[in-house]
């Protein structure tokens, strides 16, 4: 009995997280270049249980386990739709692939490409990150420019720069740091590659969260977890009544 309080109650755990996850999708349903969070589960490792008779030989009973945890947080890396804004400042990568950002002497990624030229004539995010170029920091000046396919910045027929687009061989190794950027804590690890993407100007990635998928989902886990929630309020009961029973005798 105590073993299905625990068991129900991990899986109130796990579907509480997956609801978390849930939530904050649908809140970043319209961030731009924003990926979907999934919760994997995994059971707590299978326990073989054995009857035991003496002088006889153990006979196998079969296996239990003691319910699940969250094993892990997955980001889906599929491409957002691509929107077209007009404006030179902002920038939509199609493959797999992230912007580079320094923020703080840091370098972290994003597939956020809504960018604008601050008052030093430099690409910065909205919130003032600078943009990685190949060469430095990417200096437009106040004269409008040019971004190609492969992310070479031009103005008329000089090359000014070119963004710095990265790829990794583990893109669910990297980690979220908030304002929709990622870091790469392990690069020994998880080396760079090649970018073999596209890229567009005057366009920007939208979310790749699906709306109805994710109530749909929201929908599920919460059922499944006021299931859970019954069960384990039955097995409180009859433990409860138990125990009185047998103070009682």
């Amino acid at each position: 009995m105590i073993r299905g309080l625990y068991t129900a109650a991990t899986g109130m755990i796990h579907q509480r997280n997956k609801l978390d996850s849930i939530a904050n999708n649908l809140a970043n349903t319209n961030t731009r270049g924003y990926k979907k969070d999934d919760v994997a589960s995994r059971s707590f490792n299978d326990e073989l249980l054995l009857r035991m008779s003496k002088g006889e030989n153990p006979k196998a009973l079969g296996p239990i386990n003691h319910g699940v945890y969250a094993e892990r947080v997955t980001t889906f890396f599929q491409d957002g739709a691509l929107q077209q804004t007009g404006l030179i400042t902002d920038v939509a990568l199609q493959g797999e692939g992230f912007f580079t950002i320094i923020r703080d002497g840091q370098e972290l990624y994003t597939r956020d490409g809504t960018f604008k030229v601050n008052n030093e004539g430099i690409l910065v995010t909205m919130e003032g990150h600078v943009v990685a170029g190949e060469y430095g920091p990417i200096e437009v000046g106040q004269e409008d420019f040019e971004i190609d396919s492969e992310g070479y910045v031009w103005q008329g027929y000089n090359l000014v720069n070119r963004l710095q687009l990265v790829n990794f061989e583990d893109p669910n190794a990297l980690e979220k740091v908030g304002n929709n950027l990622f870091a790469n804590n392990n690069p020994g690890a998880n080396p760079v590659v090649e970018f073999e993407g596209q890229v567009f100007q005057g366009y920007a990635e939208q979310s790749n969260v699906e709306l109805v998928d994710e109530i749909s989902d929201m929908i599920t886990v919460s059922r499944s977890y006021e299931a859970n929630l019954r069960i384990l309020q039955m097995l409180d009961n009859v433990l409860s009544k138990t125990v009185n029973e047998v103070g009682s005798v």
